[in-house]
Parts: C-alpha cells; structure tokens; sequence
C-alpha cells in the first residue's frame, strides 16, 4: 500500500455500531482509457489497488483503555474479511487521532 506524502480520506462511526473508512493518495495516476466505460490495464489496476484503503463494519469502543476495535465485514482485500483492527484513539478539539501502531497515527478532522 502507497498511499504518498499527503493521504486523503473520510472515516464515518455511526450511533448503530458501523463504520466506514477510505483512504487514498490522491497523486495516483489516471487511467489513460478517456472513455466513460473505462479498460484499465493491468498496471493502471496495480496502482489504483495499491493507493487505496478502504473497508467497512462494525466497531466497539474501550473508554477505559481509549481504544476501538474495527470488525472488518467489507473490505477491498478479501483475505481481510473478518479481520478486527485495534486502533487507540485520542480527541484533541475538533480532531481524532487513531494509532494502529506505535510509530503510526493518522488524523482525522471532523466535517463539519
């Protein structure tokens, strides 16, 4: 997964329990196929699949140790179906920061 310098992306929680998140480098090369029925080559498929995260499910929260659990029901990886996904999370303002490990954290910032 490339994702370039300056990812871009929304990530959605709603009251039901489900979640939703895509991410994507937004420098990734256009198709050269103009057409409005567009014929990919398999290079141009390569690089739209390895610029994009995106899956979908249910989450559960942990306030106490301040973390979130992403149960993976839809995802662009088949092998990642049913897959859960621990990430700690931290509120600073109008921002959510979310770590699925030590030496990451992605920012998200409220829509308003």
């Amino acid at each position: 997964m490339q994702l370039g310098p300056h990812p871009i992306g929304y990530i959605m929680y709603d009251r039901s329990g489900h979640m939703c998140v895509e991410i994507l480098d937004p420098d990734r090369p256009k198709w050269a196929s103009g057409e409005s029925n567009y014929h990919p080559t398999e290079a141009e498929l390569r690089s739209t699949e390895d610029g994009l995260v995106a899956y979908c499910g249910r989450f559960e929260v942990n306030q106490k140790e301040k973390f979130v659990v992403h149960h993976v029901e839809l995802e662009l990886v088949p092998n990642e179906i049913g897959a859960d996904r621990k990430r700690h999370y931290r509120f600073t303002g109008n921002r959510l920061e979310l770590s699925p490990s030590p030496d990451m954290k992605l920012t998200w910032e409220r829509v308003k």
